[in-house]
């Protein structure tokens, strides 16, 4: 695909106006959000702050960061806040003045979009199929060279695939010449997965979504974790007020719901193996393993492909994620969320159907 063309799943208005039905018709499994939809509190939070609409944000989201340090245990200075994670990444290969940027792939297209507009020659490192899509650290690290930004999915989307966080903190320490971004947006999802953000070396940048596990990608909450001076040159870059008033309170509420964490680790894991293996058995289908909200799939290429299948499946009303501008896969692959029971089975109905 050309470089000027890119989209993302959870597009449901788009996706609507193509099948000609309203928004809430879709059953939308292209995007990965959390099935238990967001927290009781939401309503109460949301409500409780609606008077301070009237001032502005705070610039510096101070409460906000404060309780991303606490639950990382870092200082507040090595902490960045921004309209969602994709507002990070989009300064990032200016903030550390990024000779190359390299991408293991397949992976979120935003990585090589925000390179891109910066004007930062992309290498793709591509993970094979056969392997899992599992990331070889010492292929990584013979690619790597003073100044490269590297981007590693942890769990990586659309895959869901895993790397050892104990290989990327050593790779990290043993290559300070270069700035290693680890993106944790699904990682909440994943059953004893350690963050790296706890004892970042300095050119390690981890970046946190919030808005995918407390099912809230409307309003926009995402964090990075860094050294101290790296956060400040990212900092630097972000536009005032970046975070909305409502964001910076749901954040915060967020970052102390333990228990609601726990409910949502283990209610995707159970979908996830159910659906994992109903999708496996459906003719024509490899599914490949993953921890995360989300299962990568791919028909057999004597057969139709993804393009097809979406089409039909959007016909009774349900959106899947044909990956073929994903670097590495093509368009024989799709992905598709994790959602409750019943919606899972709507999905499996409609694939069973077109497949049949």
């Amino acid at each position: 695909m050309g470089m000027t063309a890119w989209t993302h799943g959870g597009d449901v208005r788009r996706i609507a106006r193509s099948a000609g039905r309203p928004p809430a018709d879709i059953l939308d499994f292209s995007a990965n959000i959390n099935p238990l939809g967001p927290p009781e509190w939401l309503r109460n939070v949301i409500v409780s702050h609606a008077g301070e609409l009237a001032r502005y944000p705070d610039p510096a989201c101070t409460e906000l960061v404060a309780a991303v340090a606490e639950r990382y245990a870092v200082p507040t200075e090595a902490v960045v806040a921004g309209n969602g994670s994709s507002d990070i990444l989009w300064v990032l290969p200016r903030a550390v003045a990024a000779r190359r940027v390299v991408i293991v792939a397949p992976a979120y297209v935003d990585y090589a979009r925000s390179a891109t507009v910066a004007g930062v020659p992309i290498v793709f490192h591509t993970c094979r199929e056969e392997d899992g899509f599992r990331l070889d650290v010492g292929a990584l690290e013979r690619l790597a060279r003073p100044g490269d930004l590297l981007y590693v999915g942890q769990p990586a989307n659309p895959t869901g695939a895993i790397t050892d966080p104990r290989a990327l903190r050593d790779f990290a320490v043993r290559h300070p010449d270069v700035v290693l971004a680890v993106d944790e947006a699904f990682a909440g999802f994943v059953d004893g997965l350690p963050s790296l953000a706890h004892r970042c070396p300095a050119n390690l940048v981890v970046l946190l979504s919030l808005t995918k596990l407390f099912a809230v990608p409307g309003l926009r909450i995402g964090v990075a974790v860094a050294g101290t001076d790296m956060a400040t040159r990212v900092r630097a870059l972000l536009p005032p007020w970046s975070v909305n008033t409502l964001a910076q309170a749901v954040g915060r509420r967020a970052l102390g719901d333990a228990e609601y964490r726990r409910r949502s680790i283990v209610y995707v894991r159970e979908q996830r193996e159910a659906l994992a293996e109903e999708l496996a058995g459906v003719p024509g289908v490899t599914v490949f393993p993953a921890r995360a909200n989300f299962l990568l799939a791919r028909l057999e290429r004597s057969g139709p492909d993804a393009v097809w299948l979406a089409a039909r499946t959007l016909r009774q009303g349900i959106a899947i994620r044909v990956c073929a501008d994903f670097t590495g896969l093509d368009t024989h692959f799709f992905r598709v969320a994790v959602r409750t029971a019943e919606e899972n089975r709507r999905l499996l109905d409609a694939l069973r159907e077109a497949l049949a």
